[in-house]
């Protein structure tokens, strides 16, 4: 592996100042020195400069894996055909994870583990990120895999024709022809502008991301499905099942440990719990508290549970009365009692959010800004104050996706005592987000959107900035532009908390979007199940899963 570049030694050198001068904790360093592309050497360096011993973590289990069995999972169905350049739901990412492969894997922690890359690194201004690839890789069909695949994959999604959803995070950042080949195992991405967390966004969080064939054709790895990944799937039944075996080359010696994985769809978040229980299954991908309230007290049962920026997005159209004046957006946020939500959507399994995507969770965000609460007085002030004195009624679209209807039950009564009288539209997931240029969504005056997790904000501006291209709110703002810009482009740490400090405090100010909670994320299974921990975005990871 090559020694890191001058740039990440500096870069080492100022992150170590950031601690010494308590700026920075010792996690966060972790996190941005994976981010920087940090070796493990300079990075135990690092650690001994700022007084810690190891950069280790604890394992989540001691128990000597085994070799061989079969994994029983349960999980929603995938919506439609599964393609991972352009799949959206909980269900066809799962299935894609298990065969296909990304750059880089997010961790619970924020740090980017490298997988089919071994190193990055940045040049001196963040705006050139050079990959050097794993050798030794091949595709599940023998196809050996290098610097041509991750070509013609980034093409793939690059390419506005396709529409996937990794485009909006690479807006204003990456564009077609910007990622060029070294050589057969040296990929460049020459981005518009700078960007300091660049790395995440080829990583298992920007989800459509999985490196396929340089010879893939859009539409058909449903019927060939092939990938660098643990496990090969050997049968696929829309809406019933899907079946995997172990992939005998795959590059990572002795792993997987399981023989292979059998899949059971079902939509009913109770029926898996049911099953968890009875023994017919071994693990649910996703165990929302409600429906699930059970299996957090069954002996045979382990619940692992992940914090996470999962968050459902209020967003208001700015250009649409009556929430063109902000004081009506700010007064439906001050209706709400967020810590009476978490208790009752939750069981208190979730965070208060303060709507804006700088999120308490991400190492860059402000700590110190005041926490909104409930105040109906100043809400009713407000809406005075607009011209509203006899309240206001507005439709709410509401998607049909785990505790969201009762969310938007339980708002619509906070918001009754304000004088905000909301109409409650309740939609299915495929109408709500639609496709091409029908995506209501995106359309709608106001409504709940479900937001997964994501390892950086970046990847949450595209709801926010102008003309961003999940901008269901359409608001606009050129110093939030700017704040945006610049803690993109700027490598500065500091510089970076303060431009998010910033960003902020204009979200909050201008109430585009309510975002009460953010939702710590569960993954039950039975107690024989080891080496499988949960996933901040429900993301399935089973190359270390074994059954005891």
């Amino acid at each position: 592996m090559t020694e890191d570049t001058p740039f990440q030694q500096e870069y080492a050198d100022h992150l170590r100042h950031e601690v010494l001068n308590g700026h920075m904790t010792r996690r966060q360093l972790l996190v941005r020195a994976s981010v920087i592309g940090l070796s493990t050497t300079a990075v135990a360096r690092l650690l001994a400069a700022c007084g810690s011993k190891s950069a280790g973590t604890t394992a989540p289990g001691t128990t000597q894996p085994k070799m061989g069995g079969t994994l029983r999972a349960t999980m929603v169905s995938p919506t439609v055909a599964i393609e991972p350049t352009t799949m959206y739901d909980t269900g066809s990412i799962a299935i894609a994870q298990q065969v296909a492969e990304y750059l880089a894997w997010v961790n619970n922690d924020l740090t980017l583990r490298p997988v089919l890359a071994e190193k990055w690194s940045p040049d001196a201004a963040a705006q050139v990120w050079t990959f050097n690839l794993r050798k030794g890789v091949a595709f599940q069909d023998g196809k050996p895999f290098g610097a041509d695949d991750v070509v013609a994959t980034m093409n793939i999604l690059l390419d506005p024709k396709t529409v996937s959803a990794a485009i909006a995070s690479f807006q204003g950042i990456l564009s077609p022809g910007g990622v060029v080949k070294v050589d057969d195992a040296t990929v460049a991405f020459h981005l518009d502008q700078p960007n300091a967390d660049f790395p995440y966004l080829v990583a298992s969080t920007n989800y459509d991301c999985l490196i396929l064939p340089s010879t893939y054709k859009l539409g058909t790895w449903q019927k060939n499905p092939v990938g660098t990944g643990p496990f090969m799937m050997t049968a696929y039944t829309p809406k019933q099942s899907a079946t995997f075996k172990k992939n005998p080359k795959y590059w990572q010696s002795g792993m997987p440990y399981l023989d292979g994985i059998q899949v059971t769809f079902n939509e009913q978040t109770q029926a898996q719990g049911l099953a968890l229980q009875a023994g017919s299954v071994d693990m649910m991908l996703y165990t929302p508290v409600q429906g699930s309230q059970a299996l957090f007290t069954d002996p045979n049962v382990k619940v692992m549970t992940a914090p996470s920026t999962m968050h459902r997005e209020l967003a208001m159209r700015v250009d649409t009365a009556p929430f063109t004046d902000k004081r009506v957006r700010q007064a439906l946020a001050y209706s709400i009692d967020r810590p009476a939500l978490i208790q009752a959507l939750f069981n208190g399994k979730a965070e208060l959010a303060d709507d804006n995507v700088f999120f308490k969770q991400y190492p860059l965000s402000a700590q110190d800004l005041p926490q909104r609460a409930q105040d109906i007085t100043q809400a009713k002030q407000l809406l005075t104050a607009a011209g509203m004195p006899n309240g206001v009624n507005a439709t709410l679209f509401v998607e049909e996706y785990e505790e969201i209807a009762q969310y938007a039950t339980l708002l619509q009564a906070m918001a009754k005592q304000a004088g905000i009288n909301l109409k409650l539209n309740q939609v299915t997931l495929t109408y709500w987000y639609g496709s091409g240029k029908n995506q209501p969504w995106l359309q709608a005056p106001m409504g709940i959107t479900d937001w997964t997790f994501r390892g950086v904000p970046d990847q949450y501006f595209a709801a926010f900035v102008t003309n961003g291209i999940w901008n269901s709110s359409k608001f606009s703002d050129p110093a939030f532009d700017a704040a945006v810009k610049g803690y993109l482009t700027t490598v500065d740490e500091t510089k970076r908390r303060e431009y998010a400090k910033t960003g902020a405090t204009i979200l909050m100010d201008a109430t585009p979007v309510i975002i009460p909670y953010t939702i710590s994320v569960n993954r039950a299974m039975r107690q024989n199940v080891q080496g499988v921990t949960s996933d901040p975005a429900e993301f399935l990871d089973l190359t270390t899963a074994f059954l005891a």
